[in-house]
């Protein structure tokens, strides 16, 4: 680790959730020998960020290989039937899809490699942003150091493959120059740090079992803790998640928004684009909902002033809808996922052999403990055992704010285990001689000006193929390209790997390589 000369760091924290990204920043002074920051954690928001979060949405260029627009500026174009098309949100959970058994629909949307890659996308961006509004656009020198949050379950299941990728993907986004000052911490750890910070550890039973709770977007974790009150130490007992999160309830109200319009569901099932537009206009409603239910301020999104709910299909029908739901409506349309949250709750304690009468504390942390049945059910359930602390849906970030540690190169050495090294000398030989070495982890061959490998020819689309290093091995996998994809003249199945050997022929359309 590099450590910025007159010791003085600034460190960004960033939490990329399914439907938020949160970017924290906080000032360190580096002794030599430790770092100890000197500032509370402070949310840093951009251009583009919706109050103190940037809506994870974002909106491809036409060709489909750049940005044209990120968080709240790409909500504003919904209603447009040609810009949605090139709309894409809620990708996180598809992350890691090609190695779950029976993947849930929500983490089908897209591909594991398709996910990566927005998140890549937005990621740049952000950085791009942070160097223009932060620092006049110049570079990002050794103060600056980046903390970046990642769900424990890509560590510790399938022999750490999607934290793997997850990694490179990352890195790929800052400059190489810095690449050793980026630094990923694992969720449960931010979980910790944030509840020590805001003193809340001190309130766990230290011969109970506490547990806490966190409802993401897409996720619901449950961490089961014993707290050592005279070493401050958290003893890990067992975690359980089940893909269940906020971002059900969206769907429930884009079916709920898709009936009061009365749009034929024919109609609907042939532009998924619209349907995409309803299940965002069903977060924001169900956001300011809870909000009023809860007794919280309203914030402003691309709803607020709307008397009217206007919705045109691609094949030019227009929808409207001027009733608003009301807040006991709501609640009422809730009730059967109220109750599907408490089963999840029942479900995991039984896994862990967690009777709720050896409960010390439950804590509750992210978004999706804003949903009224959700908190509700929680304060029936546990009644005075319950802590609910402000602004749950930040403690992450907040917590990995703090990471930066004497112990954090030890923890970085110990998670770099699990990244196997490189195979240098890949390489891929076209037809005319001129060499393309394969350094990176993740590149895409297309005609894109963009892309890593550049196909010059109209039979090859802006985004024909992706190669995947993965240790030593490459993997072809075609992005449902025009022409198709080769390996040997036989032809790959969208979407789905190939592994490669030295010696195989690659052709992308009419382009034609061969692997050394």
């Amino acid at each position: 680790m590099t450590m910025a000369r007159d010791g003085k760091i600034t460190l960004y924290a960033l939490d990329c959730g399914t439907v938020n990204w949160r970017l924290y920043r906080m000032e360190y002074h580096y002794d030599g020998a430790k770092a100890q920051h000197v500032t509370s954690p402070l949310s840093s928001p951009l251009a583009n960020f919706s109050d103190r979060k940037l809506p994870a949405v974002l909106t491809l260029t036409p060709d489909g290989t750049n940005l044209e627009d990120i968080g709240e500026t790409a909500l504003n174009f919904l209603e447009d039937t040609d810009v949605r098309t090139r709309v894409r949100e809620f990708f996180k959970p598809s992350i890691g899809n090609h190695l779950v058994d029976n993947p849930s629909p929500h983490q089908l949307r897209y591909s594991h490699f398709k996910a990566l890659l927005y998140t890549r996308l937005l990621l740049r961006k952000l950085i791009e942003q942070i160097r223009e509004e932060k620092y006049n656009s110049g570079p990002l020198d050794d103060q600056i150091h980046f903390s970046i949050a990642y769900p424990d379950r890509w560590r510790t299941e399938f022999d750490g493959k999607i934290f793997e990728d997850f990694y490179h993907v990352i890195l790929e986004c800052f400059p190489p120059s810095i690449a050793d000052r980026v630094h990923f911490v694992p969720e449960s750890e931010g979980v910790i740090l944030g509840l020590r910070d805001q003193s809340l550890l001190e309130r766990f039973h230290s011969e109970d079992i506490n547990l806490i709770i966190d409802v993401g977007g897409s996720n619901t974790t449950i961490y089961a803790r014993k707290y050592n009150a005279e070493t401050g130490a958290l003893i890990n007992i067992d975690r359980y998640e089940e893909p269940f999160g906020g971002g059900l309830y969206d769907a429930l109200l884009a079916q709920h928004l898709s009936n009061e319009l009365k749009i034929p569901a024919r109609v609907l099932s042939g532009d998924p684009a619209a349907f995409m537009t309803l299940r965002i206009w069903g977060q924001l409603i169900k956001e300011s909902l809870s909000r009023e239910i809860l007794g919280e301020p309203e914030i402003v999104t691309a709803l607020s002033g709307q008397q009217a709910l206007t919705l045109v299909m691609n094949n030019g029908q227009v929808f409207r809808q001027n009733k608003k739901l009301t807040p006991s409506e709501f609640a009422q349309l809730c009730l059967p996922l109220d109750q599907a949250f408490q089963d999840v709750l029942s479900r995991g304690l039984k896994e862990m052999e967690i009777d709720d009468n050896v409960i010390g504390r439950v804590i509750l942390l992210g978004g999706g403990t804003r949903v009224p049945g959700i908190l509700k059910g929680i304060e029936d359930r546990f009644g005075e055992k319950l802590i609910y602390p402000p602004n749950p849906e930040e403690m992450i970030v907040r917590g990995i704010g703090l990471a930066f540690t004497a112990s954090l190169p030890e923890r970085e050495q110990e998670e770099k285990k699990f990244i196997p090294e490189k195979k240098t000398g890949w390489r891929l030989i076209r037809e005319n001689g001129k060499i393309e070495d394969v350094k990176k982890e993740i590149l895409i061959a297309g005609r894109s000006q963009q892309s890593d490998i550049l196909l010059d020819s109209k039979k090859c689309s802006r985004t024909h193929a992706l190669i995947r290093l993965e240790g030593n091995a490459l993997t072809l996998i075609d992005l449902r390209s025009k022409n198709g994809t080769f390996v040997n003249d036989i032809q790959l199945t969208p979407n789905s790997g190939q592994h490669l050997r030295a010696g195989d022929e690659l052709r992308f359309g009419d382009q034609r390589f061969i692997l050394e």
